[in-house]
């Protein structure tokens, strides 16, 4: 046996860590319910313009990405985007989502959607913060 860092892993061995980790779970948790779902903005060529993606797994979800292209913010398409997300999730089960943001990116943003910050840590040496932020659906 080996360890070694691998930068920029592939895609390989990260689907094998995922798969690993999933047969671990359902070990302890047979009847554990995952699936990513997302909410994508495309323009009228159908180029993606943002999107979010969440992860659900039992009655959670985290959203692991968001992101708009500034030339479509404003719009409200990141509202109605984030609202999709959670409403699919709700069909699944999930009755709480959960995120992090950094201090630089869009934390007002997920307060006026409801989120709340439950957590903080510093990043970059404090010049940066990371906050951990939760909703109930």
């Amino acid at each position: 046996m080996d360890v070694r860092i691998e930068d920029d892993a592939d895609e390989a061995v990260l689907k094998a860590l995922m798969v690993g980790m999933r047969v671990s779970n359902r070990a302890s948790i047979p009847d554990l319910y995952s699936r990513k779902i997302t909410a994508a903005v495309r323009d009228t060529s159908g180029a993606i313009r943002g999107g979010a993606v969440g992860r659900i797994a039992g009655d959670s979800m985290y959203v692991e990405v968001v992101w708009n292209d500034d030339s479509i913010r404003t719009q409200g398409l990141g509202r109605r985007m984030m609202l999709a997300l959670e409403e699919e999730a709700k069909k699944s089960g999930v009755r709480e989502a959960w995120l992090y943001t950094m201090s630089f990116q869009a934390k007002p943003f997920y307060e006026k959607l409801g989120y709340r910050q439950f957590a903080e840590l510093p990043w970059q040496g404090g010049k940066h913060q990371r906050h951990f932020m939760r909703k109930d659906l």
